[in-house]
């Protein structure tokens, strides 16, 4: 696709990781500081997840009628507005209404970015192209966290902060001319496009469910998870950080190597890599070096879960059916973010040793189906 605006959608996406990595772990820790129950802290963040679920159908039909630009623009206004809203009603009902629409924004600016980035890549070159965009979120993902501390010193600032990247991306989307999906051959409706998706490959939306699960729940539970350990805010957006720069390290590296050896077979390494990086975690527990350690393999391995599913999946699918498998990886996706914290919030009263078994479980059940699954050829 074209060098320029490829460049200016991976900043649009780099803002859309931005936000989610600096909203989740900041209001966790805010909602927990009020002395607010675990499991009320998990409900709450599911909000954001639930706005994507609620948006995807809509948008798919949305994207198809008007475009990509417009797309992205209604999510990033959305977004902008809700997080102005929250330091202006700090409670949890608004803070609720407010995540609600923040995933909905937010979905709406990645998934136009993701299904012109997808639509737009010559598939030979598919896993380069998927990497550089999820280096692009992983990045904003990795920033995101350390805007979190500026609200001890003072309230409004990491809001503002995020504003300002919203304000900076609208003024970066407006500098590409709007394109449309590639229509169908044959005409069908969108019950039909979904089950032409699930029956073809259907799979395919495991790493999306896996990589949701993963990132919300680092996000939202962590913080409350070494806080009642004894780890601070700042220790604790190192971790999560950790793990994100290292997957940003080898998502290139991984993405070439999916183009020549296969995105599945990738797959298949990288989560069993994550599976046992987990299990040791549980043993590491109580020494936080060497669960920055972990961390940072565990990022290496798995950071790149969500762009190498996507590769596959496009790969797959013909490409008037891709605004279609976006909106399922979408919420795929969105399934495994609202899983984590809720799952998350209760595991967190089980030993602290067996914390990271929810992971090692996880992980081992995607990577089993991974390497049992087959894809359908569909005609259409």
């Amino acid at each position: 696709m074209q060098r320029f605006r490829f460049s200016i959608l991976l900043l649009v996406v780099f803002i859309s990781g931005l936000i989610q990595g600096a909203l989740i772990p900041l209001l966790s820790t805010l909602i927990e500081r009020d002395g607010n129950p675990a499991w009320l802290n998990g409900l709450n963040a599911t909000m954001l997840y639930l706005g994507v679920i609620v948006s995807a159908p809509l948008l798919e039909r949305f994207v198809r009628k008007y475009g990509f630009r417009p797309t992205i623009v209604l999510g990033i206004i959305l977004t902008a507005l809700a997080t102005f809203f929250l330091p202006l009603w700090p409670s949890l009902l608004m803070w609720a209404l407010m995540r609600f629409v923040i995933g909905f924004g937010d979905s709406a600016l990645h998934y136009g970015s993701q299904v012109w980035v997808t639509s737009a890549s010559d598939k030979r070159s598919l896993g380069r192209a998927m990497a550089y965009y999820g280096m692009a979120f992983s990045l904003g993902f990795a920033v995101g966290p350390l805007i979190a501390p500026l609200v001890d010193l003072h309230f409004w600032l990491p809001f503002l902060v995020l504003i300002v990247f919203c304000l900076a991306s609208l003024f970066l989307i407006f500098k590409v001319d709007n394109e449309y999906p590639e229509a169908e051959k044959v005409k069908t409706d969108s019950k039909g496009r979904i089950r032409l998706v699930l029956i073809g490959g259907g799979y395919t939306l495991l790493p999306a469910f896996t990589y949701g699960f993963l990132e919300a729940s680092l996000n939202a539970n962590l913080p409350i998870f070494t806080v009642r350990n004894d780890i601070g805010l700042t220790q604790t957006s190192t971790l999560i950080t950790t793990f994100i720069v290292a997957s940003i390290v080898v998502q290139l590296p991984l993405g070439r190597l999916a183009d020549h050896f296969g995105k599945k077979r990738i797959l298949q390494i990288v989560l069993t890599l994550g599976t046992l990086v987990f299990a040791i975690a549980n043993l590491a527990v109580d020494h936080y070096v060497w669960l920055l350690v972990l961390f940072a393999l565990a990022g290496a391995g798995l950071g790149s879960t969500y762009s190498l599913g996507l590769a596959h999946m496009t790969e797959v699918l013909p490409r008037s059916l891709l605004p279609t498998g976006n909106m399922l990886y979408s919420i795929s996706f969105s399934v495994g973010s609202i899983s984590g914290p809720m799952i998350g919030a209760f595991w967190i009263a089980l030993p602290k040793e067996v914390y990271f078994l929810m992971y090692t479980l996880i992980l081992g059940i995607l990577a089993v189906s991974l390497f049992t699954a087959k894809a359908k050829p569909i005609d259409i």
